[in-house]
């Protein structure tokens, strides 16, 4: 366990009773660089007709528990210089995301930590989950160190300082709500007060706050993990809105569950959450998760994950930059599948436990997307990708290499596609037609078998060459006359009016042709496919779409052909699809370097500026001298670390406000003068 705590780089914490009942932005050390500033965004209605599999239900909601503390357990950062991180790329499967780690309190010794009852979620993933439809929850965990009754003051009105003070962060952190794992028996009172707590809490909430309580202690304060939902741990559902049941899970139990909240008057699939415990059994789980999702019945509950980021802590090398190839391709089989096509999920083992087993054996799992649809947000004009993962090698802009280093920030992530990845090999005769058939060889990026000109391309995430940010889209591999891959990106509900327009920016070869198509809710099955170019190096493709005015585009895909045997290699650097003209955002105002310190040969610089109100997407940081990039976040704050120049004693940098459909603003400056 590292410990990185710089004086000058912020990092986050936790909050024990003192620190919650007086806390305040303005004493809370660093607060203002730990806020999530991105709304949390509406989501599309379900539209079966496009799913992965349009049979399964729309209903089951989904949790996910997992870290977000960034490098280092004592200095959780929002961003930092790394490519090796996991960011997490499948938001489409959440409703909810949380974290469940606890963090020490600030000033907390290194040799003997003492951790707050609650941390924050991560903003950077807080960010990102929003930017997906994805709510974000803090975390309350209990045993810590301290008398649990400090936490439970109340005023003489009956109100609980603590729960004042939880609603409070949650709105200035910008996240919405929390995950309550009181893990410790309590004395009856306490727990009758802390019933109170919570219940104060939730009224007080403003809408779309939610409080999960994990399956702890009966409402007299017994340390009981029932594995189920019944009537001796229900009352915690009068103080909270669903319930995370312990991971042992039973068809009994799961049927106790379900019929305990339908007697209760809730839907279960807004109640329930029955969990599934990865990080210690990761892909083989001792039970079932078939028997929250059984063939021949709907759903019973819905379904908690924890752990999910074993992916990338067992894989081999899985710190090192240059072996996170297995990490991702790891992560492709959790969530779509042992085949890495959701379309294809499905465990390729029987569920026995009696065999013993290897845990990291990706083909005893189902894949997340063979119970859970996929979800989207993409229902209004702008709507624009780079497919930036959030991490990279290096940054571009506009194709240009405008830094040279690893880097990470998971609040500058794009929406990720909806389907990783949906790819089919298609016949000659279907141009135009949209039919699709499955093909043969590999699918996605990591199939097995050898490359063949009939297989469909390996589609994936590259990190060596983008447009803007770190990463493109990328469709490799042999490709002949006798066949095409098509590539099913987005789930989407956009309605044309009329001056609507779609851009595609891709960088290819002259032997290979590439399609954007569009799959309409009036025609489900077929995609009307239009020209992307095929020259080499960047390039823009636009199009009207006037002759569509009045359809709604239900998905986005792409399709790559070639007249001749070739193996090709083309990256999408951006997608767009566009509204009304925008107008270039206004140049950023109240740029000001707040604090210049030195550390040997770098100085750690805090940056602040005023956030526009509407109109802007995020702001990019250069140097003014030679206009490579330092940063990028949406936000009113950024820290970056300065190498020490080699003659000037004075450094300018450059603020750039960038609006959602890419146009930028006359830059601001500001001026960082070493000190001697």
């Amino acid at each position: 366990m590292t410990d990185d705590r710089s004086p000058v780089r912020p990092y986050m914490h936790g909050y024990d009773a003192s620190a919650l009942k007086n806390w305040s932005p303005g004493t809370d050390r660093w607060a203002r660089h730990f806020r999530s500033r991105v709304p949390l965004a509406p989501r599309i209605a379900p539209f079966p007709a496009t799913q992965a599999h349009p049979d399964l239900a729309t209903g089951p909601q989904l949790i996910n528990l997992t870290y977000d503390y960034d490098d280092a357990f004592f200095t959780a950062r929002k961003y930092g210089d790394a490519f090796a991180r996991r960011l997490l790329r499948y938001w489409q499967y959440s409703d909810f995301y949380g974290s469940w780690h606890g963090l020490p309190v600030d000033g907390s010794p290194t040799d003997d930590p003492a951790h707050g009852l609650v941390n924050l979620p991560n903003p950077a993933y807080t960010d990102a989950a929003h930017r997906n439809g994805v709510r974000s929850l803090g975390c309350w965990f209990w045993p810590r160190s301290g008398d649990f009754e400090d936490y439970l003051e109340q005023r003489p009105d009956g109100s609980f300082p603590v729960a004042d003070k939880l609603i409070e962060m949650a709105a200035y952190f910008g996240f919405d709500g929390y995950f309550i794992n009181h893990e410790a028996e309590t004395p009856p009172g306490q727990a009758a007060r802390l019933r109170d707590l919570l219940r104060a809490l939730r009224e007080r909430a403003p809408e779309g706050f939610h409080l999960q309580w994990y399956d702890t202690i009966t409402p007299d304060g017994h340390l009981d993990y029932f594995n189920h939902l019944n009537a001796d741990n229900a009352p915690w559902l009068d103080v909270s809105d669903s319930f995370f049941a312990n991971y042992w899970m039973t068809p009994e139990g799961v049927e106790t569950s379900r019929a305990t909240a339908l007697k209760l008057g809730r839907d279960p699939y807004a109640t329930v959450f029955h969990g599934t415990e990865n990080e210690q059994f990761g892909f083989d789980p001792e039970y079932d998760p078939r028997l929250l999702f059984p063939p021949t019945q709907a759903a019973r509950t819905s379904w908690a994950l924890f752990g999910s980021h074993f992916v990338k802590e067992l894989a081999p090398g899985h710190d090192d930059p240059d072996a996170q190839d297995e990490v991702f391709r790891r992560e492709r089989r959790y969530w779509s599948g042992p085949h890495e096509d959701p379309t294809r999920s499905g465990r390729l083992l029987p569920h026995d436990r009696q065999t013993p087993r290897d845990r990291d054996d990706h083909r005893a799992w189902d894949g997340v997307a063979h119970h859970i649809t996929e979800r989207s947000v993409i229902g209004s004009f702008p709507f624009v990708t780079r497919f930036n993962t959030g991490h990279g090698r290096a940054f571009f802009l506009d194709g240009r290499r405008a830094a040279d280093r690893d880097w990470h920030n998971a609040s500058v992530q794009d929406v990720l596609p909806t389907w990783q990845f949906w790819t089919r090999a298609e016949g000659t005769g279907t141009e135009g037609t949209g039919a699709e058939s499955t093909g043969a060889g590999g699918t996605g990026s990591g199939g097995a078998g050898p490359e063949r000109a009939d297989a469909p391309l390996s589609v994936d995430f590259d990190h060596e060459l983008a447009y803007d940010g770190g990463s493109s889209l990328l469709m490799s591999g042999p490709l002949g006359p006798a066949g095409a891959t098509t590539v099913r990106l987005y789930k989407t509900a956009l309605t044309v009016t009329g001056p609507e327009r779609l851009a595609v920016t891709a960088h290819g070869t002259d032997s290979a042709d590439l399609e954007v198509g569009l799959l309409f809710q009036d025609a489900p099955d077929a995609f009307v496919w239009l020209a992307a170019g095929s020259a080499a190096g960047w390039h823009t493709t636009t199009h009207g779409l006037d002759t569509f005015q009045g359809r709604t585009i239900a998905a986005l895909g792409l399709r790559v052909s070639s007249r001749r045997p070739t193996r090709c290699a083309i990256r999408v650097g951006e997608l767009a699809l566009l509204g009304a003209e925008f107008t270039p955002p206004a140049p950023p105002e109240d740029f000001t370097v707040d604090e210049a310190l030195r550390d040997g040969e770098s100085l750690h610089v805090s940056l602040s500026w005023r956030l526009a109100g509407h109109g802007v997407h995020h702001y990019d940081l250069l140097r003014d001298d030679d206009g490579s990039w330092l940063g990028r976040i949406y936000d009113d704050v950024y820290c970056l670390s300065l190498s020490a120049p080699t003659s000037a004693a004075v450094t300018r940098l450059r603020l750039v406000a960038v609006a959602p459909d890419g146009s930028r603003s006359a830059p601001t400056t500001a001026e960082v003068h070493w000190p001697r």
